[in-house]
């Protein structure tokens, strides 16, 4: 007594001869898209760690599953590779197929992957991004807040091989951008304690940004457990509103 006969499903009806509402179906059962960054600096591992990529790629894997046992819509967008959101039969062997053949190369351009599936964003979405975010900072930002302007709720993971930000190397050496190629040669010992500051502001920068938008934010090292990487920071939110 007192919903609206629209929410009424008649088919449960006919079977049952009670009436049932489809409201709490529609409410609860949401679509997720998963962009990964797949630009070449997600290939960088040192030592034994695993290379950005496949630990973004393990990341989402899994929270493809947990959003499927939740039977929510996930899709999956890195470079040319698209595959719109789903929840039928078959449709996660697709989505870890398409995270496997995913490769490490060229630049990363998030508006890019934005407007490629903006034509599916037809009501509010989770959309989970896999990124180190190394790029063109203030493009990122304005990308993510254009997802966020759009009433979707946005989840950012960031990235990083924990050599990234202590710059452990020892002696003269020469770096090369795994995007651009460029080179520049240095002395570790002499930058490190700045370059680690640097790289912890660039971290809080982003952290700062995004938290004010309300954007969900975690930066996370490639040899962090992948389990507990992924699971702190869900156990906090919760997808069904």
């Amino acid at each position: 007594p007192g919903d609206d006969p629209k929410t009424l499903d008649w088919k449960a009806f006919g079977r049952t001869d009670k009436l049932v509402v489809k409201q709490y179906e529609e409410e609860t059962n949401v679509a997720g898209w998963v962009i990964v960054d797949d630009s070449s600096s997600m290939e960088f591992s040192q030592g034994s760690r695993p290379p950005k990529m496949e630990y973004a790629k393990t990341m989402a894997a899994a929270l493809g599953y947990l959003l499927k046992f939740q039977n929510d819509a996930v899709g999956l967008s890195a470079g040319d590779y698209l595959l719109p959101p789903g929840s039928q039969r078959g449709h996660l062997e697709q989505y870890v197929k398409g995270l496997d053949s995913l490769k490490a190369e060229g630049v990363w351009d998030l508006r890019k992957q934005i407007e490629k599936i903006n034509l599916s964003l037809k009501k509010k979405t989770f959309v989970f991004i896999f990124s180190d975010l190394m790029g063109d900072d203030d493009g990122i930002i304005q990308a993510v807040r254009l997802l966020s302007s759009r009433k979707n709720e946005v989840f950012v993971f960031q990235i990083l091989d924990p050599a990234e930000l202590n710059l452990p190397f020892e002696g003269g050496c020469l770096f090369e951008d795994l995007e651009t190629h460029e080179k520049i040669k240095t002395e570790p010992d002499i930058i490190r304690l700045r370059y680690q500051e640097v790289a912890r502001k660039h971290i809080e920068g982003y952290a700062n940004v995004f938290r004010r938008q309300g954007i969900d934010f975690v930066s996370l090292r490639t040899d962090t457990p992948f389990e507990r990487g992924l699971g702190t920071f869900l156990s906090k939110r919760s997808f069904h509103k």
